[in-house]
C-alpha cells in the first residue's frame, strides 16, 4: 500500500505546496537540523534498552510534530464538527501507528550525512526547509523537504516530502478514501490504524 511504502522513507522524524522565492529565517533551518540529529541519535543509541528507547522516541515525536494539526488535516472534511472523543481516538491511533512505522524503519539506517541546503517562506510562520541525506545505507543522495510552522516562537513539523510526495497529503488521500468507503465513519479509520499498529 502506498501509504506504508511512503512511511519507509529513511528519514521520518517524525514524521509534509506551492512556495515563493522568499528566504526563510535561520530559525526553521536550525530547528530541522537539530531535531533530525536528535531523533537519529535516540534510535541509534546502543546503550539504552528497547523499552527506554521506545519511550524516548515517542516523546521526541510528540515534541517536534504538531500531531493535532496533522490529524485534523488528514481527516479532511471528516474533521468538521467531529465529536471530540471520536477525534481523540483517531489521533491516538494515528500517532501510535506513525511512531511505530518511523521507529521500525529508522533503526535500519545509520551513518548518513544530513545537511540543510536552504529554505523558503510560503508565508510568515510557514516555511519549507530543504535537506539532503547521503551516505550510510543510501545508494544515492535523497532530497527531503520539511514543512515547518512557527507560532509564538515555537516551531513544529507538519509535513515532509520525499520522492516527490508530501506525506501528509498522501495520508489524507488514503484515509479520507477509506472513510468514504466505510460509511463515512471516522471510527473505521481509527480501527484500521489500530490493526496496523498491532501487526
Amino acid at each position: 500500500m502506498l501509504f506504508r511504502l511512503i512511511c519507509f522513507t529513511p528519514i521520518f522524524l517524525v514524521f509534509w505546496l506551492m512556495s515563493t522565492d522568499v528566504k526563510a529565517g535561520p530559525a526553521e533551518e536550525a530547528f530541522v537540523q537539530q531535531q533530525a540529529s536528535v531523533g537519529l541519535q535516540i534510535l541509534q543509541d546502543k546503550y539504552i534498552g528497547e523499552t527506554e528507547k521506545n519511550i524516548a522516541f515517542g516523546e521526541f515525536i510528540d515534541s517536534v510534530i504538531d500531531s493535532r494539526k496533522v490529524s485534523r488535516f488528514v481527516l479532511g472534511k471528516y474533521a468538521r464538527n467531529l465529536d471530540s472523543v471520536v477525534f481523540d481516538d483517531f489521533k491516538h491511533a494515528f500517532d501510535r501507528y506513525a511512531k511505530s512505522v518511523y521507529q521500525d524503519n529508522l533503526t535500519k539506517f545509520g551513518g548518513e550525512s544530513f545537511v540543510v541546503t536552504g529554505s523558503i517562506d510560503r508565508k510568515p510562520g510557514d516555511a519549507i526547509v530543504n535537506t539532503t541525506i547521503s551516505g550510510g545505507a543510501l545508494e544515492k543522495p535523497l532530497n527531503v523537504r520539511w514543512r515547518v510552522r512557527t507560532k509564538n516562537g515555537i516551531s513544529k513539523i507538519i509535513d515532509l516530502e520525499a520522492f516527490g510526495i508530501w506525506l501528509a497529503v498522501q495520508q489524507r488521500s488514503e484515509i479520507t478514501s477509506y472513510i468514504a468507503n466505510n460509511g463515512g465513519k471516522v471510527e473505521s479509520a481509527t480501527k484500521m490504524l489500530q490493526e496496523r499498529s498491532d501487526r
